[in-house]
């Protein structure tokens, strides 16, 4: 009897243990984001500056810049939707791909390196805006 119940009580302990690996955003190089941006349902976020925005972005990317404002803003995103985000260097990218896991986004992408590493580069959008 004490063996069922230590099976039961194991079973159970393991069955609600969600990986790390899960709830963890997916890294990708520039190869995989490039075909992410393919997928009608992503939503495809920079967290640079207005400035370095303007300079030039991924084509279809919304700027949401990371600041203390920023867990704010991501609540007009859908959490059922995948989110691919990127920055410069790919340090602020990861810090906002945590807090999206945290509010509950379920696939949630940072691009490795940021644009920094980004292999299309003739591929970039610039606004002519002020």
């Amino acid at each position: 009897m004490k063996f069922l119940t230590l099976l039961a009580v194991i079973f159970l302990f393991a069955s609600s243990c969600q990986s790390p690996y899960e709830s963890s955003p997916t890294l990708v190089s520039s190869e995989e984001m490039k075909k992410l941006m393919e997928m009608d349902t992503i939503q495809l976020i920079d967290v640079r500056s207005l400035k370095e925005f303007r300079e030039g972005h991924l084509k279809g990317a919304q700027n949401l810049i990371y600041d203390n404002d920023f867990a704010h803003k991501i609540s007009q995103l859908d959490k059922s939707k995948p989110v691919a985000v990127y920055c410069k260097t790919g340090r602020q990218s990861e810090e906002c791909s945590t807090i999206l896991k945290k509010a509950g986004f379920k696939k949630v992408y940072d691009l490795k390196g940021g644009l920094s590493q980004w292999e299309f580069k003739e591929e970039l959008v610039t606004d002519s805006l002020p």
